[in-house]
């Protein structure tokens, strides 16, 4: 009589733990971004090296997607944009599980311990010179993004790899 009610413990608080995981997230924790200033992201220690010409200009607004939240972005010295979005009301979720035939989407290394996503548009794989974004899972319903357009010059890295330095740099701010 014990043993059969030690198993039926067992089995419920097994079945609790699935259903609590799957509920749950695998980030470090919540950063969430609501308050967060995009434009305050990027030290002046990170954009070195980052061929930075023009000024941080802030956006109370995220252009180009259906999202709530800021927008700060940086023009390199040929002319390319890089957007640094706080996203505050769609997790990476969204990229993953598209329903958008257009979209494509592939989980890439973590940055600061948060799932990241690298997401394009319209081929199989990111052209280096065509417009790349960069999502961070940050807190639940919420993200950090980093797009960057199109590289005009043979000297510009590939522009997924811009927008995961970026990434990196706005997480290890977001982070602190």
């Amino acid at each position: 009589m014990i043993g059969r009610g030690l198993r039926g413990a067992a089995v419920l608080l097994a079945g609790l733990g699935l259903v609590s995981a799957c509920g749950s997230s695998d980030r470090p924790r919540e950063l969430s971004v609501s308050d967060v200033k995009p434009c305050e992201l990027i030290n002046k220690d990170s954009l070195q090296g980052m061929r930075i010409t023009q000024e941080t200009q802030k956006l109370d607004f995220v252009p180009g997607v259906e999202a709530e939240g800021s927008t700060c972005f940086y023009t390199t010295r040929v002319g390319n944009r890089i957007y640094v979005n706080t996203i505050t009301n769609r997790g990476i979720d969204r990229w993953i599980n598209s329903s958008d035939d257009d979209v494509r989407s592939e989980e890439v290394s973590r940055i600061q311990g948060f799932r990241s996503v690298r997401v394009w548009f319209d081929s199989e794989r990111p052209d280096p010179d065509h417009k790349c974004r960069v999502y961070v899972d940050v807190a639940g319903g919420q993200s950090l993004e980093v797009r960057v357009e199109q590289s005009y010059s043979d000297e510009d890295p590939p522009t997924c790899t811009t927008a995961r330095r970026f990434a990196e740099a706005a997480m290890n701010t977001l982070a602190d």
